[in-house]
């Protein structure tokens, strides 16, 4: 696997974009912009390294699954967002444990293809 670090000029110039845009931007927008290359998916982990990259610096960047990524000052945006990603990752946590007991059997065994007929 070829993973590709993110380096200072990536994260300013993906800083940069991000400054300078009125709405927020896609991943596969922002990768564009950046010329990175790969496919799509390499593309928007390498985006998704640097967001957080520039968060972990302290950047206020917030994003949704569909409308993507986008700078931010407002305080209050930012610790809702912040929250929210919080409740996302607790249901998310709930739901495939709550999965994972459906694919149990009595037993505790999993179950590969379904309960047996």
């Amino acid at each position: 696997m070829n993973s590709r670090t993110t380096t200072t000029d990536e994260a300013t110039r993906l800083l940069g974009v991000l400054c300078r845009t009125e709405a927020a931007m896609t991943a596969a927008e922002l990768a564009g912009r950046l010329a990175l290359t790969g496919c799509r998916e390499s593309q928007r982990r390498h985006i998704r390294a640097l967001v957080k990259r520039l968060r972990d610096e302290g950047k206020w960047i917030v994003a949704t699954l569909q409308g993507g990524y986008w700078l931010t000052e407002d305080r209050d945006l930012w610790r809702d967002w912040l929250e929210h990603r919080s409740i996302d990752a607790k249901r998310l946590i709930g739901e495939s444990h709550r999965r994972q007991k459906m694919l149990t059997d009595a037993s505790g065994q999993g179950l590969l293809f379904g309960p047996k007929s």
